[in-house]
């Protein structure tokens, strides 16, 4: 079984796309950075005015420094987050003074195709980036919303994906469906497997009556409906979705059939605490949250990550850009 991170920095060499990272106050951003020029897999935007940063990285023609006191086209910034911000109907100053975050600049150099995908999160909160995605880069047409995956690596060499474990609450029917969709685009692109995605509950094919249950029911049924000709499949129990030996006794017409590769949590609590005990006890290596709806790859890091978290995200977004 391949490595997945190390084939996904190889893909990320080959493509050599644009990334910009805004926290550029972070030790481990900067060390990141160093291992992105080792490898020259990316190429780097700082958003940053220190002198010092800038003459340190000078014989690194793959790092260019911007920032919003530079900027050469703020009229087309301004324009951008008055155009995405036109509900709140903000001033030109108003949107000016929000451009000064560096977060918000860097979603905007994304947005305005100077950039393939932003990074951040090592100081600022989740919140706060997808706000700033939100600003800037905008949720996809056919997604109702950002949510997230985890590529969670198995130590029997599989590599799975769980969603949503890090954003949304309590979705309801049409949110579930548009976060399974999005997932399975994730996982495709990010590994290159046929996504076989399995709604979670704990049902399996009317074991069970709720008000829950038919919540997700409800969402296989509208994933379906909008993604026909994908293997799309619930509501499941996780054993009846991975095993596929129960799979054959608890849910013997599924397409499934015991071998889902995305599996759709009901809710947060469910997705989180999953994550988590897979990667703690089963030993499963996670990666993530990453942020998915967006147009264009913004992504998110825990501030608790390491650097080799930051190395990894730049290449996942290097190579979810291609699909924007």
């Amino acid at each position: 079984m391949k490595d997945i991170l190390a084939d996904i920095e190889k893909r990320s060499i080959e493509k050599k796309k644009t990334v910009v990272l805004p926290e550029t106050n972070d030790a481990r951003v900067i060390e990141a950075a160093e291992r992105i020029v080792e490898k020259e897999s990316s190429k780097l935007i700082f958003i940053s005015e220190n002198e010092k940063l800038e003459k340190y990285f000078s014989d690194h023609p793959s790092i260019q420094f911007m920032s919003w006191n530079r900027e050469t086209d703020k009229e087309l910034c301004i324009e951008l987050i008055l155009s995405n911000l036109r509900h709140k109907s903000i001033s030109v100053s108003e949107a000016e003074n929000m451009l000064s975050d560096p977060l918000i600049y860097a979603g905007a150099l994304v947005a305005l195709n100077r950039a393939d995908a932003a990074v951040a999160g090592s100081v600022a909160t989740t919140a706060s980036v997808i706000r700033s995605g939100l600003y800037t880069v905008g949720v996809k047409p056919n997604s109702k919303l950002v949510s997230s995956i985890f590529l969670m690596s198995l130590t029997n060499g599989k590599t799975i994906s769980y969603s949503d474990c890090a954003v949304v609450p309590y979705p309801d029917s049409q949110q579930l469906a548009s976060i399974a969709i999005d997932a399975g685009n994730s996982h495709h692109i990010l590994t290159g497997e046929i996504p076989k995605i399995a709604f979670l509950s704990f049902s399996t094919k009317g074991s069970a009556k709720h008000e829950k249950v038919d919540l997700v029911r409800k969402a296989v049924e509208i994933a379906n409906s909008k993604s026909p000709g994908w293997i799309i499949d619930g509501e499941l129990q996780f054993d009846t979705a991975y095993v596929p030996e129960i799979a054959s006794k608890k849910a013997p017409d599924s397409p499934i059939g015991g071998s889902a590769n995305v599996f759709i949590f009901p809710n947060l609590d469910a997705g989180n605490i999953a994550y988590k005990i897979t990667e703690r006890v089963a030993g499963a290596r996670a990666t993530g949250p990453i942020l998915q709806g967006f147009n264009k790859p913004y992504l998110d890091l825990s501030r608790g990550c390491s650097t080799a978290d930051i190395v990894s995200s730049i290449h996942v977004a290097s190579v979810l850009s291609d699909s924007a």
